[in-house]
């Protein structure tokens, strides 16, 4: 067994997985099947989130701007659908004419319940995404060793249970005087 397969058995088995698509993808995918179609989704990164808010603009404080929220953020997030990753024509070479043509997409072919049905399962990786990141901050907090200077030297370095030691000789030569 690798190091690296020996620090994922740390974390609980329900999420094994995803710590290790986080580690060497930086995102999280899921596939939905849906009235008999493939989604793939993946969560977004934050610029591809600040484009999500630019090609929306227009529909801020209207009652459509959640929708539009929604459908952009579902558009970012679509990886490939039915296993065909070129499903959205390019349209320009910008990131915000990429983003635009996704939102546009989305908008433009599919009714809300599918947008909405797509969009509960990026959430839903959105709770995944953030339950291992938490348990990777755990498991590292718990990996801190405290190191505490040595009577003997201000650069040695000791763990708590070898700080514990020397307290209680501190203790007893206290006792001793």
């Amino acid at each position: 067994m690798s190091e690296e397969d020996e620090g994922l058995d740390r974390f609980p088995d329900e999420i094994v997985d995803d710590v290790d698509g986080l580690i060497w993808l930086g995102y999280l995918e899921d596939t939905i099947d849906y009235c008999g179609h493939e989604f793939v989704i993946r969560t977004i990164r934050s610029e591809e989130q600040l484009l999500a808010a630019l090609v929306t603009k227009e529909y801020t404080e209207t009652l459509g701007q959640a929708k539009a929220w929604v459908a952009a953020h579902v558009g970012l997030a679509l990886v490939a659908i039915d296993g065909d990753e070129d499903f959205c024509p390019q349209a320009g070479f910008s990131k915000k004419d990429y983003a635009r043509a996704r939102f546009k997409y989305v908008t433009s072919k599919w009714y809300e319940p599918t947008i909405n049905r797509i969009y509960e399962a990026y959430a839903d990786l959105l709770a995944r995404q953030a339950e291992v990141l938490e348990e990777m901050e755990n498991l590292s907090q718990e990996s801190r060793i405290s190191f505490m200077a040595s009577p003997d030297s201000s650069n040695l370095k000791a763990d708590s249970s070898t700080a514990m030691e020397i307290m209680e000789m501190l203790e007893e030569e206290e006792e001793e005087v």
